[in-house]
């Protein structure tokens, strides 16, 4: 009696063709000569995963709250001089990183103080001592 193999079977069920393991690739070669440098392909690079992303617990904590600010010409004249200081310090800066800049830099005391009493000076819309109020018209 002749003993049957799963090999064999599989071959029966198959069509008979054993099937081999995976052939290597071999690149196809091409006609260099015929083709212009021009229409030659360049091997494609592999991309880069994509970069991971933050969770978004991460991100909402990070954000700040959307103010709107009027700023005086004085004002934006200061702002502009820190700016240009810190791009010769070779930062990259704007407006709103100036003022958050200078905010973690400002330290209490009677300089903060006198700030404080030159900006009222010049703020519109706190009520002056020295400005007599003017009378509405109705």
């Amino acid at each position: 009696m002749k003993r049957t193999s799963k090999t064999a079977d599989l071959l029966k069920v198959l069509g008979g063709k054993a099937v081999s393991g995976p052939k290597p690739a071999v690149p196809k070669p091409t006609a260099a000569s015929h083709a212009s440098p021009r229409l030659a392909t360049k091997p494609r690079l592999q991309r880069r995963p994509p970069p991971k992303a933050t969770p978004p617990l991460e991100r909402a904590a990070a954000r700040g709250a959307d103010i709107h600010m009027w700023l005086h010409t004085e004002d934006l004249k200061l702002i502009q001089e820190l700016a240009v200081w810190l791009l010769s310090q070779r930062k990259r800066i704007n407006t709103s990183l100036v003022v958050k800049t200078v905010l973690r830099a400002a330290k209490t005391g009677p300089e903060l103080l006198a700030a404080y009493d030159e900006a009222v000076k010049v703020d519109a819309r706190l009520p002056r001592k020295d400005r007599a109020p003017k009378p509405h018209n109705p």
